[in-house]
């Protein structure tokens, strides 16, 4: 693992109380190596330790991130909740804030059940279906979604174990802590002087008791793209609009150097165009229906933009308007569906022409040089 330089200020965390432990009647031998001094009856944790395990804690989670890895962030004491939704929702993982439900991990399948029953019971309420059912039966399920939002609300979208578990607390999340070690998922613990730091994969000495230590912490690890989960792995299957946006890569033909993705979308589109347009027109009928019905409405449209365009001598531009119109608005929802899940590039997204400015420029001049032309053919220089 390589280490990294991540910003670890001491005179950071003494503001923000890391230091402070618990009392020196509630501690665990085990923290000894761990702890500093004692003043006025409590004990103070050595920032200098701090430091070196947030800094391997970083590293770990860098460089699991860096390889698409799955986070879970768990910390559901009342001072901690908040903190652990604000910070998963900016690192984009999974959390469990509100009650850690006995063998959410150790009987995934169960948990994967109510999971997918969750899933339901939010596309019914999306499309209006509980407003269809009875007052009685609406809010019994309404109660129950209520309820599954309560505690599966920040795992909505695991679609498996996490690689690595964040926990705030050990004291608190003591059951989340041993379904980890028994299922061998590595674990990143804050742990303050009553804790045992021997039982998670990395300790972090520190106040767990302090919303600004707390805040500090997780700061680090998700501020500084630390913590990043893959984005198709949470919405994929859900959310069009978390479609990941990668690196752009490029192919050298000859002499010339060609946008990649948008040769295969253009590739796509064109073919798209030409199989909708076969299919709907190989058995004309006088009266159309389905797909001749619908290309034929297309068509029609096209006509009126034409005409609003040019004029009434726009008969011979139709072919081109709605080459350029089709190809383009095909183009871009094609740029936009085609990477759901259906076809994956080893690196970035399949972009769309219009993407690309060398494209878009082209078309752009493509399209003016025609109304120019149009123009001119129509009123001459005057």
């Amino acid at each position: 693992m390589t280490r990294r330089y991540w910003n670890i200020n001491l005179e950071e965390m003494l503001e923000a109380g890391v230091h402070f432990g618990h009392g020196t009647r509630k501690w665990n031998p085990k923290m000894a190596p761990y702890i500093s001094a004692k003043r006025k009856g409590i004990h103070i944790t050595n920032l200098t330790r701090t430091a070196r395990f947030l800094s391997e804690a970083c590293d770990l989670v860098f460089d699991a991130a860096s390889s698409g890895k799955q986070f879970l962030i768990v910390g559901t004491k009342n001072k901690a909740a908040d903190l652990v939704a604000w910070a998963a929702i900016k690192a984009r993982c999974h959390c469990v804030n509100k009650k850690w439900l006995g063998g959410i991990l150790t009987n995934w399948s169960t948990t994967e059940t109510r999971l997918q029953k969750f899933r339901d019971l939010r596309m019914e309420q999306k499309t209006g279906r509980l407003n269809r059912l009875p007052k009685r039966d609406a809010a019994v399920v309404k109660r129950q979604l209520s309820r599954l939002q309560t505690y599966l609300g920040g795992i909505k979208y695991m679609t498996g174990l996490p690689d690595i578990v964040i926990i705030v607390d050990q004291h608190e999340e003591y059951t989340a802590l041993r379904e980890c070690i028994t299922l061998g998922i590595p674990t990143i613990c804050l742990i303050d002087t009553n804790c045992d730091p021997d039982l998670a994969d990395i300790s972090i000495p520190a106040n767990d008791d302090a919303i600004s230590s707390i805040r500090l912490i997780l700061n680090k690890l998700v501020n500084m793209n630390v913590l990043s989960c893959s984005i198709n792995t949470l919405k994929g299957l859900y959310d069009i609009s978390g479609v990941e946006v990668g690196q752009h890569f490029y192919w050298q033909i000859g002499s010339f150097q060609v946008h990649g993705q948008v040769l295969i979308t253009s590739w796509v589109v064109i073919a798209i165009l030409l199989g909708s347009a076969t299919i709907a027109v190989r058995n004309p009928q006088t009266i159309p229906t389905g797909g001749q019905n619908f290309f034929e409405y297309v068509l029609e449209f096209i006509r009126d933009v034409s005409k609003t365009q040019i004029g009434e001598e726009y008969g011979p531009w139709v072919p081109f308007i709605g080459t350029m119109f089709l190809f383009i608005f095909v183009s871009n929802w094609s740029g936009a569906l085609l990477p759901w899940k259906i076809i994956e590039l080893p690196h970035g997204e399949l972009a769309a022409p219009t993407n690309d400015i060398n494209t878009t420029v082209a078309l752009a001049l493509l399209t003016s040089v025609a109304y120019f032309y149009a123009g001119l053919n129509k009123r001459g220089l005057n």
